[in-house]
């Protein structure tokens, strides 16, 4: 399957059938990429510059409970939104899983925001986005992280 361009449901499934990312591998820079259909990949650079992340890079795991958002401004990297890292049940499959959650203080919309991770191997990270809001919650947004030399 190329997971890039699969469907939403494919990338489910994909998600289902892989292990949640143990704190050894959760360190350090993943850059993003947007994946799944083409009206996703195409809309995700405008969405987070309309809801705050302008120039989204990936994100940063600092410490075995805590990540944050990198972002590129005037050409330098530069941290934004700091998140928990978090043992949840998973909004996909129910299975134990582990999410990054962005807290009551965080501005809309991300306080309702929550990324789900499970590990496609050591270095590449398949994500899930869901908006914890009534309606938004039932569109699942996928994203790839994939560990930064």
């Amino acid at each position: 399957m190329n997971y890039r361009t699969a469907s939403v449901g494919a990338l489910k499934k994909l998600y289902s059938s892989l292990p949640v990312p143990d704190a050894k591998i959760r360190h350090g820079f993943f850059r993003a990429s947007f994946i799944g259909p083409f009206w996703m990949r195409l809309s995700g650079k405008p969405t987070l510059e309309l809801t705050g992340l302008p120039g989204w890079q990936g994100k940063r795991f600092i410490t075995d409970g805590t990540a944050t958002n990198v972002l590129l401004r005037k050409g330098e990297r530069v941290d934004a939104l700091n998140m928990t890292v978090q043992d949840v049940t998973s909004y996909v499959d129910g299975s134990a899983g582990v999410a990054l959650r962005y807290g009551a203080e965080a501005p809309a919309p991300w306080r309702w925001v929550r990324d789900e991770l499970r590990a496609i191997d050591d270095n590449t990270l398949l994500g899930i986005t869901f908006v914890d809001v009534p309606v938004l919650r039932h569109f699942p947004m996928p994203f790839l992280l994939e560990r930064a030399a």
